[in-house]
């Protein structure tokens, strides 16, 4: 297939990390690697576009020459990487229509709340006619099926599950040594987080955690939490991580993603309580290399991890209960030892990669076999 592939929340080339980032990346990546040729339509950034007109002129501008480049491309079919009220895709269904080629979005996000609000209504508008407009559309979430189905007919909707590479993330005993001993955690439990340390929900969760570790050392001060990640919140994190627990709490600095598997290896749990998370791929990371889950029952963590069978989740917001699942963790190695068995099964079952987008470049194939 020839593949015009667009990403309206951000390009897959950003500098800036985040597990969506990492999402359409893969897809993009897995495509090219199954030999099809993908081209980049645009690498326009979508986000928050509808509330500023200022900025319409250059979108116009911008939609005439991915028109060009496309038409020259001469596509079977435009895939769209997440559309949602925030960064509906403008492009794809004009161009497409244009083109006469087939419209497919790849974790498409329906929510009828967003058209009670002036400020969001223009984009929500814009995302709904993409989505009807749509030959079909991939799901990601649960959640998402469900609100999709309500504008989206059956045939032209699947769930999907998002997913990683099983074999970048196994445990691996050599990185566990290594890390131990490089960090001097030997003969401590330690718990890991990760998570971009902006100043939004990811900095209020790490808040959250270090509030609950400081309460799990007064009862087992031999723990400690490593923290890998960085952003504009890690100084007053720092800050806070130090008057909570002293020299207990060890900030990393962003890790590359390739060389996370030895920090989750060297760890025995992980928590980051996601506060607002929509999925959190670093769920997933960290089960891949057995580690079992602490955090809030929050959307993406429910999605990506089984209650009581790999990890302990807690309403959000009640830092008591996600100190106390700490704790039975730590108590508990037996526990543990089962969770950390189940984690990388789980993983391999539901979130394996490879076989999700297979599915997803089959239903592909129908669609351009269809033209």
């Amino acid at each position: 297939m020839r593949i015009a592939f667009f990403a309206p929340p951000k390009p897959i080339n950003h500098k800036v990390p985040s597990g969506d980032l990492m999402i359409g990346k893969s897809l993009h990546d897995f495509l090219c690697n199954q030999g099809h040729e993908v081209e980049i339509a645009s690498h326009m950034r979508m986000r928050n576009i509808m509330s500023k007109p200022h900025k319409w002129p250059a979108l116009l501008y911008e939609y005439k020459k991915t028109l060009n480049r496309v038409e020259d491309f001469n596509p079977d079919i435009w895939l769209t990487y997440h559309s949602y009220y925030k960064s509906p895709d403008l492009f794809g269904p004009r161009i497409a229509r244009v083109l006469e080629i087939p419209y497919a979005i790849y974790q498409g996000v329906f929510a009828t709340k967003y058209r009670r609000n002036y400020k969001t209504w223009l984009g929500y508008m814009s995302n709904k006619s993409a989505l009807i407009h749509a030959d079909h559309v991939f799901a990601n979430k649960a959640i998402d099926f469900t609100n999709l189905a309500r504008i989206v007919l059956p045939e032209k909707l699947s769930r999907t599950y998002p997913g990683i590479d099983p074999d970048q993330f196994k445990f691996c005993m050599k990185g566990r040594n290594d890390i131990r001993k490089m960090l001097k955690l030997n003969g401590t439990t330690t718990i890991m987080s990760t998570a971009m340390l902006r100043n939004d929900v990811k900095a209020d969760s790490i808040t959250d955690l270090i509030k609950a570790f400081a309460s799990v050392t007064k009862t087992n001060p031999d723990t400690k939490l490593i923290i890998a990640g960085d952003g504009e919140a890690r100084d007053r994190l720092e800050s806070l991580a130090y008057k909570k627990a002293g020299n207990k709490i060890i900030f990393l600095g962003q890790i590359p993603r390739n060389e996370l598997y030895k920090y989750y290896s060297a760890a025995d749990l992980f928590s980051f309580p996601g506060i607002n998370e929509s999925l959190g791929m670093v769920y997933l990371e960290a089960q891949c290399c057995g580690l079992p889950i602490v955090a809030y029952s929050t959307c993406g963590p429910s999605e990506a991890v089984a209650q009581g069978e790999t990890g302990l989740l807690s309403p959000q917001g009640n830092i008591s209960n996600l100190t106390d699942n700490i704790l039975k963790l730590i108590c508990n190695k037996s526990q543990r030892k089962q969770m950390s068995i189940a984690a990388p099964k789980r993983i391999e079952k539901y979130f394996n990669m490879k076989k999700n987008l297979m599915g997803v470049e089959s239903r592909l194939i129908q669609l351009t076999s269809r033209r």
